[in-house]
């Protein structure tokens, strides 16, 4: 039987070569040792394998999980189905986890029986990275209180209040039991998952704390997920995460005023970014919109999706 560790991370991985080594090496420097690392190489076609394979031999808390490509959401889940491990971490491939991260979240969890642990991020600037681009993405909080037990939902309102609500799953140290419980697990076929995935957690969780430490450094590419042009893919996604989330409060009608909340917000800022659209596929948006999202979005909103020129 496998020994049960404490901490299970899960990294999936898809051709980062060239920045793998730095993510490996930051969580084998943990100060906190008990823990699994679980690398799901979802078909990466570069030099990853190899690079994995390497880490592997050289630490017996690496464990190698190879599918074919399949996507972030699914290689999350694979490395769900065989973490077990009382906490989950989800690191990503091509960024740093500082040394005394995990260290600092499961005592912080265990003192105060938390389901889930939430923290900051800093930006890991590539070099001559200009400075516009990596402050797009803040991920530092200033009005959030740190070190109070809340339920999630009430930690939730609390953050899009101070528009300090991220959804980066690696901000997120958390209780596999909860998601055991909720079944909780990515959903497949789309990008922005963390949005979704972030969001029930906070929601399902009974005991939240916040740690006012940037653990996590986040690595701004310009050929990522994160800085590409926006296309139909993109607000498809955020569409199919606002459908699932009014699905949920269908289940659990306490939650419907937090949950509209963030669809307000999420919303707005993705149909904004939609200008960048061509005009067919924004006249489309624009009746999908109005026929089902009417509610949630201002009429600024729509000024910019059918008449800002696209940079």
């Amino acid at each position: 039987m496998k020994e049960q560790p404490l901490i299970s991370i899960i990294m999936p991985v898809y051709n980062t070569e060239a920045y793998l080594d730095m993510a490996i090496q930051s969580i084998l420097e943990q100060t906190q040792e008990d823990f699994e690392l679980i690398i799901v190489n979802d078909g990466s076609t570069d030099g990853s394998p190899a690079i994995v394979s390497k880490w592997q031999k050289q630490d017996h808390r690496i464990q190698i999980v190879a599918q074919d490509n399949q996507g972030l959401s699914a290689a999350r889940n694979t490395g769900l189905r065989h973490a077990v491990g009382e906490f989950i971490y989800f690191m990503d491939s091509d960024d740093y986890l500082r040394p005394d991260a995990l260290s600092a979240c499961v005592r912080y969890a265990q003192d105060a029986a938390l389901d889930l642990v939430f923290f900051d991020a800093d930006i890991l600037r590539e070099q001559n990275q200009e400075n516009q681009l990596s402050s797009a993405f803040p991920y530092i909080r200033k009005k959030t209180a740190p070190h109070q037990v809340m339920k999630g939902s009430e930690a939730l309102a609390q953050l899009l209040d101070h528009q300090e609500f991220f959804s980066p799953v690696w901000m997120l140290f958390i209780r596999r039991s909860l998601i055991l419980t909720e079944n909780l697990k990515f959903e497949v076929g789309i990008i922005h998952e963390d949005e979704l995935f972030t969001m029930m957690t906070f929601l399902l969780a009974q005991h939240v704390g916040y740690l006012p430490e940037p653990f996590f450094s986040r690595r701004i590419r310009a050929n990522s997920i994160m800085t590409s042009s926006f296309k139909w893919y993109n607000i498809s996604s955020y569409l199919k995460v606002a459908e699932e989330l009014q699905r949920f409060i269908q289940v659990h009608p306490t939650n419907r005023a937090v949950v509209e909340r963030y669809l307000n917000r999420m919303l707005n800022a993705a149909v904004w970014k939609a200008h960048a659209l061509p005009r067919g596929e924004r006249v489309k948006l624009l009746f999908i919109l109005i026929s089902r999202w009417n509610k949630y979005l201002h009429m600024r909103t729509y000024g910019v999706l059918l008449f800002k020129k696209k940079k």
